[in-house]
């Protein structure tokens, strides 16, 4: 099959997105022909065999890019001078954040006909949305932190009133996120409102709304499960357990962190990077505990209405599981949570049954009536 692999792109995440990217690309050689389609930061499509090859994006290397675009109704790559390059079979997203991993580029491939990995257009816009995603949370009856959603323009301009509803809801010390994004990026910790304030300022840089929730006392233990499949067809993967020095896991332990000079398996929590946060994987928990992580990944992964594979996030106090949140692209697609338990896989099998998804899903589809015309 021909592969279209999407990565890059104009979000924050556009670095960890080249580092799946090519981890999927590489997985995919051995079966398939990797059609390489890399968004730079200004959102332009490229394409080019050169942007598959190990190190094309180390500073200094120069591959050769040929500009591309999708066109709607049309499951072909073309150039920007309308010359069709390559017929697309799949789709394989690897884009993680604003534009990639959202609904817009989903939204663009459904238009085109294109079939693709993961989520659709509105379970990608919800899995990226934490207010959105946390109500759906809570109406499918999964634990889920205290929290005050807070928009930009509440904020500038009712000030009093925030602060007596956080005040009236919630206890310090607080975690403070950026509604949309991920990889910690934005992400602080405030003990006062002095902090308060200067986390939201941070968080509302990367984005017009953000949450504040109640962070955990010390030594509460982080947990994440990957789901895989579509409707009632899942299956949960084994549960790593990442280990923070710090009050949440941050975005240098995450990628920059390198213990003992080796990366994780494969990827991190988060998106999944070249260093590597600490871990226990398998998460050393008892089995009943286990089961409910797998059982909740599920109903989040369910409550989105997501497909393909997701990564589901856990905080565990000793006594209640919360869901944290849902990556609808997680880093390295979670292909390394596969590699033990019952449902072992390789990172190829997994993009194999991801394409096989994506079709499926494709197929489905179209069997639906969109445009009403009269008899």
């Amino acid at each position: 099959m021909k592969i279209a692999v999407f990565f890059g792109g104009k979000s924050c995440e556009h670095n960890i997105s080249l580092i799946t990217g090519a981890q999927v690309m590489r997985a995919l050689a051995s079966r398939h022909e990797v059609i390489p389609v890399y968004i730079d930061k200004a959102g332009a499509f490229f394409t080019g065999k050169e942007l598959a090859k190990p190190g094309a994006f180390k500073k200094g290397a120069n591959p050769k890019k040929i500009p591309a675009v999708i066109r709607p109704a049309s499951d072909k790559l073309y150039s920007k001078s309308g010359k069709a390059l390559y017929k697309i079979d799949a789709a394989v997203l690897a884009t993680h954040g604003f534009g990639g991993e959202d609904g817009c580029l989903q939204g663009l491939l459904t238009l085109a006909g294109i079939p693709f990995t993961g989520s659709g257009v509105a379970a990608s816009a919800l899995g990226m949305d934490k207010i959105l995603m946390k109500k759906l949370f809570e109406r499918a009856f999964l634990p889920t932190l205290p929290y005050v959603a807070l928009a930009a323009a509440e904020y500038r301009d009712t000030l009093s009133g925030v602060v007596e509803n956080i005040k009236k809801e919630l206890r310090f010390p607080m975690i403070v996120k950026p509604a949309g994004g991920g990889s910690s990026i934005g992400i602080s910790v405030a003990h006062g409102f002095p902090e308060l304030f200067e986390a939201i300022n941070a968080a509302l840089l990367w984005d017009n709304a953000a949450v504040v929730e109640n962070a955990l006392p010390p030594g509460f233990t982080e947990l994440n499960c990957a789901v895989l499949g579509n409707g009632n067809e899942l299956i949960a993967s084994e549960i790593e357990q990442p280990v923070s020095a710090e009050e949440f896991l941050t975005f240098r332990e995450k990628y920059l962190a390198n213990p003992g000079g080796k990366s994780g398996r494969g990827g991190v929590k988060g998106k999944g990077g070249a260093g590597g946060a600490r871990k226990k994987f398998p998460a050393d928990i008892p089995e009943a505990l286990s089961e409910k992580v797998k059982s909740y990944a599920k109903r989040a992964f369910s409550a989105v209405g997501a497909s393909g594979v997701a990564r589901v996030d856990f905080l565990y106090d000793g006594e209640v599981l919360y869901v944290n949140e849902i990556n609808t692209i997680p880093g390295a697609l979670s292909y390394y949570l596969f590699s033990h338990g019952p449902h072992k896989m390789t990172f190829p099998d997994l993009l194999d049954r991801l394409v096989g998804l994506a079709i499926k899903v494709k197929t489905e589809a179209d069997k639906l009536t969109y445009v009403y015309e009269p008899v």
